[in-house]
């Protein structure tokens, strides 16, 4: 038997490796970054006074469907990019087109009002701190999933922490929608996602020298 045949039957019959696969693994992340997020939300920011009311509308839904599909786009490519040499397309083309239909539903909705409102539908009634505020619940959450992937095998820090901040600022800006009154495409579409994006650039600038090897 040749050397390469002994390795491939050896590995064969050593099976499946011990312990969580990067999915399992990465999937934590989930629970424990809502759980922060609504700590901070109920803490902090304090819950919407017409939840109830909104979560019978449709609009709540779609912002939460939005945001956790970002999330899950950056869980998808976070996953792969835990591994050495594995491509994070699927996750960035999943990422890709949510983000750009939502813009697109936003580019209509700004085109169907008069001259004098698309101020107010980018402004909202807290542009301010929309964002800063999901980077703010997600940010715990980032440093927590770079300590997550650091535990597998990522060859691209600075890319995998970009897309494991994605997933971590996915989680909280969904949570974050129990708060914010906001309920426009344009607005979610910008701020949201723009409070997504600083998660994502954190876990690339921590990324690049927590997740080295």
């Amino acid at each position: 038997m040749q050397t390469d045949d002994l390795i491939a039957t050896l590995a064969a019959d050593a099976g499946r490796a011990p312990g969580q696969t990067p999915p399992q693994r990465l999937a934590l992340l989930v629970p424990v970054a809502a759980v922060i997020a609504l700590v901070g939300v109920l803490a902090w920011l304090k819950v919407r006074p017409d939840l109830a009311e909104a979560a019978s509308g449709g609009f709540f839904w779609i912002k939460a469907s939005y945001t956790a599909a970002l999330g899950l786009g950056g869980f998808l490519a976070a996953e792969r990019l835990s591994r050495p040499a594995a491509s994070p397309r699927t996750g960035l083309i999943v990422s890709g087109a949510v983000l750009g239909l939502f813009l697109l539903a936003g580019a209509v909705q700004m085109l169907a009002v008069d001259a004098t409102s698309p101020m107010a539908l980018i402004q909202g009634h807290s542009w301010k701190r929309c964002s800063l505020n999901i980077l703010l619940l997600g940010a715990p959450s980032t440093g927590l999933g770079l300590w997550l992937v650091r535990g597998l095998a990522p060859t691209r820090p600075t890319l995998a922490g970009f897309a494991t901040g994605a997933f971590a600022g996915g989680v909280a800006a969904t949570v974050y929608g129990l708060h914010c009154p906001e309920s426009t495409f344009v607005f979610v579409g910008l701020w949201y996602s723009l409070g997504i994006m600083a998660c994502a650039g954190l876990g690339a600038v921590l990324g690049r020298f927590v997740l080295r090897w």
